[in-house]
């Protein structure tokens, strides 16, 4: 799920997403080359921010909503406060980046087949305005016709605890329930201007399910060399599309009906912080492009993962800087106010069992087939330490979630 975003005036605005990150300081980031597609200037944005987010504990975000936020963000922006916002989402301009949004989103469209079985994909964007504030139409027409978010005139600075309700009621609507509360007390005043918010929720089946009766219990070792006992599911000399290299072994668990997947990359001798630090976009791309049939006899824990964190400091150190202080333009939102940003807040969940996968997400931002048989060669993969999972959309490269096991007994 995208975020959703809401500016203050006199300089204060609050992003808020339904994932929940943690993200420590690091040296504010250049704008980098332009991407040559969507997915590639996606990826780039979702491992960057991996970057910033630690590397020992568990952690699940929706890079999609959280782009998708930025995005929206992105066409009420001008000046030095949209170049950075660009550079941040690896776009060489707005009109680049919200082209991206859209290649994102048809794809996305194009991802989920007809038939039964078929995953349950719910994207949805949004747009609180307080009453009588001058939206410039070009933003409120692009909000409205590329993002499905038209203006809703709400009364912030009549009834601020009422439009917060509201707000977290239609995040819990699209997140199958399961973010309630995106955005805490006070986060919404009677001082807000506006508030854009984007929630993604994804129920899928397995191609392949697993056999409930064959999860046992096996010991995990986590990311501070601890041992822990956790349920893993088992799948034995099962054809899945598979890739090794002297540094991983890499599994994709195909989704049914669909083009989604969910890829896991355990490392093998160095700890997931290493392997983590040498992943980019392009390796990425390497990994999921080597991929090939392979009969593997594969053990992966259960999981139930859930983060929700502060994003302004991660997205000011990666480049973002000007959009959180005082120096913010986002005239082509409005020209009545100076608006910049307060908050913004991500949120976002991971289940994953014997039927499949349950994800959601949600982002907000305030201101004042068939598979082929198993060769005869087997390879066994355990995931029984620290890796990271992909959720992915195989056809264009998407990565709707990413997440970091370090600790599969925690959520």
């Amino acid at each position: 799920m995208r975020r959703g975003v809401t500016l203050a005036p006199g300089g204060c605005c609050l992003l808020g997403v339904c994932a929940a990150l943690c993200l420590p300081a690091a040296s504010p980031a250049a704008s980098p080359a332009p991407a040559t597609n969507a997915a590639t200037a996606e990826s780039a944005f979702a491992l960057s921010l991996l970057g910033q987010l630690g590397s020992s504990d568990n952690l699940v975000i929706s890079p999609y909503s959280i782009d998708e936020a930025l995005t929206m963000a992105d066409t009420g922006a001008a000046g030095q406060t949209g170049a950075q916002i660009d550079g941040v989402l690896h776009a060489a301009s707005e009109s680049d980046a919200a082209a991206d949004a859209a290649a994102t989103r048809s794809a996305l469209a194009r991802a989920i087949h007809s038939g039964s079985g078929a995953p349950t994909l719910d994207v949805a964007n949004a747009l609180w305005t307080q009453t009588g504030l001058a939206i410039q139409a070009p933003f409120a027409q692009t909000l409205a016709s590329d993002f499905g978010a038209p203006p809703q005139s709400t009364n912030f600075a009549g009834a601020p605890g009422a439009a917060l309700a509201a707000i977290n009621a239609w995040v819990g609507d699209h997140t199958g329930g399961l973010i309630r509360n995106l955005l805490g007390q006070g986060a919404v005043t009677a001082q807000t201007a506006f508030v854009l918010a984007n929630a993604i929720y994804l129920k899928a089946h397995w191609l392949d399910p697993f056999v409930r009766s064959q999860t046992a219990p096996a010991p995990f070792t986590t990311a501070t060399g601890q041992t822990v006992r956790v349920p893993f599911m088992n799948q034995a000399e099962t054809s899945y599309d598979y890739a090794s290299g002297g540094d991983y072994q890499a599994v994709e668990l195909p989704y049914s009906s669909s083009s989604l997947s969910l890829l896991a990359i355990l490392p093998r001798r160095e700890t997931l912080a290493a392997f983590q630090r040498t992943l980019s976009a392009q390796i990425l791309t390497r990994i999921a492009g080597s991929l090939a049939p392979h009969g593997v006899n594969l053990s992966m824990p259960k999981l139930d993962l859930s983060t929700q964190l502060d994003l302004n400091g991660p997205l000011a150190q990666l480049g973002m800087t000007d959009a959180f202080g005082a120096g913010a333009n986002f005239s082509a939102l409005t020209r009545q106010r100076a608006l910049s940003i307060s908050l913004v807040e991500h949120a976002a969940y991971l289940k994953v069992d014997e039927q499949g996968t349950v994800a959601t997400g949600a982002t907000a931002i305030i201101a004042p087939t068939a598979v082929a048989r198993p060769p005869s060669a087997v390879v066994d993969l355990t995931l029984d330490h620290p890796y990271l999972l992909v959720l992915r959309d195989d056809a264009s490269g998407t990565i709707l979630f990413l997440a970091r096991v370090a600790d599969p007994s925690q959520s």
